[in-house]
């Protein structure tokens, strides 16, 4: 009989492993087709009539939510979540490149409406400015917050491994990212079709980074020196811009600036790391939802 401590230890199972990107895109699908079918069938629009029809619920909490939605924040929490792995790094990098293209090629194509430009005023319980422009479809909060959910979840360490514990952080995180997506519609700013579409199309986009990354690795620049060092300068430079960003949404000033404070921070510890040249290779990953 085997002893509990004769037993080796566990190794990762390749099934597992090749099943996280399918799961991920079979998500992603039927999150996009059921956007599709939202905005052909023309529910989306009575969708939203019927999600601001009456007393708006907790109104101008969503102005809180869906400043987590802005490509900078996501991009903050993205480099601190993955600490000094240069493989997550180079995911969410190449994730950020594609869900740019993914997010404004429809909207120039295809220049949707926005609901402030379709339903009259009295029928929106508005959060925030008024989004007066064109180029509904998709929403860029929910495409960009799946793209970075999806770029941590197939980058995390110990893929096929068990979560245990970690499954109430990452299921908060898929739950915070459906928050920020739902917010778009909340504020005002977006159809329901918009946001299924664009979560299914920022999921789609992880897999496309994931697999660029397994292709065409770009994890040995961020294990340099320099790689380190242009962390550091984006991260101060999103502390920078983000501070004087004009969202739309002054009741959530005070979020934006710790956001901001949050970049700054991680800029100097990074140049901590990078000036006292301590190992990247050697460093033991910190990151808060990694199984």
């Amino acid at each position: 009989m085997m002893l509990e401590h004769d037993r080796e230890p566990h190794k990762p199972d390749r099934e597992a492993v090749g099943a996280a990107p399918v799961r991920l895109m079979v998500f992603g699908s039927g999150l996009f087709l059921w956007g599709v079918a939202l905005q052909v069938s023309g529910l989306s629009r009575e969708w939203m009539q019927w999600v601001h029809d009456g007393e708006a619920w907790l109104h101008e909490s969503w102005a809180v939510v869906t400043l987590l939605g802005f490509g900078w924040p996501l991009l903050i929490f993205g480099v601190v979540h993955a600490q000094r792995r240069a493989d997550a790094i180079a995911v969410l990098v190449k994730a950020a490149l594609l869900a740019m293209v993914a997010t404004q090629v429809p909207k120039l194509l295809w220049p949707h409406p926005r609901p402030a430009m379709v339903l009259d005023p009295n029928q929106l319980s508005l959060v925030g400015e008024a989004v007066l422009h064109s180029g509904s479809m998709p929403s860029g909060h929910a495409l960009a917050a799946f793209a970075v959910l999806g770029a941590a979840w197939l980058s995390r360490p110990g893929q096929g491994r068990p979560l245990g514990g970690w499954v109430w952080a990452w299921g908060g995180a898929l739950a915070m990212a459906l928050l920020v997506a739902w917010s778009r519609v909340a504020v005002g700013a977006h159809w329901p079709a918009d946001v299924l579409v664009g979560a299914g199309a920022g999921l789609g986009v992880a897999w496309l980074a994931w697999r660029w990354e397994q292709h065409r690795p770009w994890r040995s620049w961020f294990d340099r020196r320099l790689g380190h060092w242009t962390l550091v300068g984006f991260l101060a430079l999103a502390a920078v811009s983000w501070s004087f960003t004009r969202t739309g949404y002054p009741s959530a000033n005070g979020l934006q600036y710790a956001t901001a404070l949050l970049a700054l921070i991680e800029a100097v510890r990074r140049a901590w790391w990078c000036q006292s040249g301590r190992s990247h290779a050697a460093a033991a990953p910190l990151s808060g939802m990694s199984p």
